[in-house]
């Protein structure tokens, strides 16, 4: 039986995997914002909870997490009880398990390429759009960590094939400027949209927006497509997956699964393409589904 973890801004969400294959059991709890004393307890509760139902639970679990990994900046937005923590080691210290640490990006991969639109892939790739850019590869249903356990931290990478008012300097939290974080976040959509207006909407209102006709939420999305569609394939001439997973709320956006690919013809070094672009299987448990798919690989 294998735990996994999802910590997500509000909320801790948990999920076994058993050895069959099957998600047995799952739960959540909401979470205090500020404080790393509420996160460790919340965390150590649903592990007793988890291993009281099933007590074969694996000594080692794993955790999807947007910060809190050692030697790297956390978002300023996110949870404010990660900065200048160590998450692993305060949680293994706490609940006395062995911890793995995961990007959404690498959860949402693992996950999909066993039991989402992945499944069966030779490679495949994940992007998740939210309030932050996080990416993941799978080889064969195994994520690809990396020397440094990054692999997809493509929020952090420049905006492939700039046009010159994309290269105006935006400042990312990470301490850099232009990274891919300030453009297909959620704030980056809201940020395009607001600097045009001076007006702040979120994402379903700037769709409903373009739906009802409104020139600006069109055009605005219409960037976003662009952009999309300049980072996956960009990820097509790095990777050659299978598949591109999009993740996240802003993979809502049902305009992005036919328009996204007409961009790719103009940035990709094949004349035929045989990549495909999907949308992910997501619930609330999918980060901690991909987290438990993690626990489960004897070589983490």
């Amino acid at each position: 039986m294998y735990l996994g973890l999802s910590i997500e801004n509000s909320v801790v969400n948990a999920a076994i995997l058993n050895d069959g294959g099957d998600f047995v059991w799952q739960d959540n709890h909401s979470l205090d914002h500020d404080k790393i004393s509420n996160l460790l307890e919340i965390c150590g509760a649903l592990v007793a909870s988890a291993a009281k139902a099933h007590p074969t639970l694996s000594q080692s679990i794993a955790v999807s997490a947007q910060g809190g990994f050692i030697g790297q900046p956390s978002p300023p937005d996110g949870l404010k009880c990660f900065a200048g923590t160590d998450l692993k080691a305060n949680l293994q210290a706490s609940i006395g398990r062995a911890v793995a640490l995961a990007s959404p990006g690498q959860a949402l991969a693992l996950y999909e390429s066993r039991f989402g639109a992945a499944k069966d892939s030779a490679v495949a790739c994940a992007l998740y759009l939210d309030n932050h850019v996080f990416g993941g590869v799978t080889f064969g249903q195994k994520l690809w960590r990396g020397a440094n356990r990054i692999v997809g931290a493509w929020g952090h990478t420049p905006l492939a094939w700039p046009v010159p008012h994309e290269l105006d300097g935006r400042d990312c939290w990470c301490g850099r400027t232009g990274c891919l974080d300030c453009f297909l976040s959620l704030g980056g959509l809201e940020t395009e949209y607001h600097n045009i207006t001076q007006t702040r909407l979120d994402i379903e209102a700037i769709a409903a927006a373009a739906d009802a006709s409104d020139l600006v939420a069109s055009s605005v999305l219409q960037i976003l497509d662009d952009r999309i569609g300049r980072t996956t394939a960009m990820i097509i001439n790095m990777f050659d997956p299978d598949v591109i997973i999009l993740g996240g709320r802003l993979a809502s956006l049902d305009r992005l699964y036919q328009n996204v690919p007409r961009k790719w013809p103009g940035y990709l070094l094949v004349e035929r393409n045989e990549t495909k672009l999907q949308r992910a299987n997501q619930d609330a448990f999918t980060l901690a589904k991909g987290a438990a798919c993690l626990a489960a690989d004897p070589a983490i």
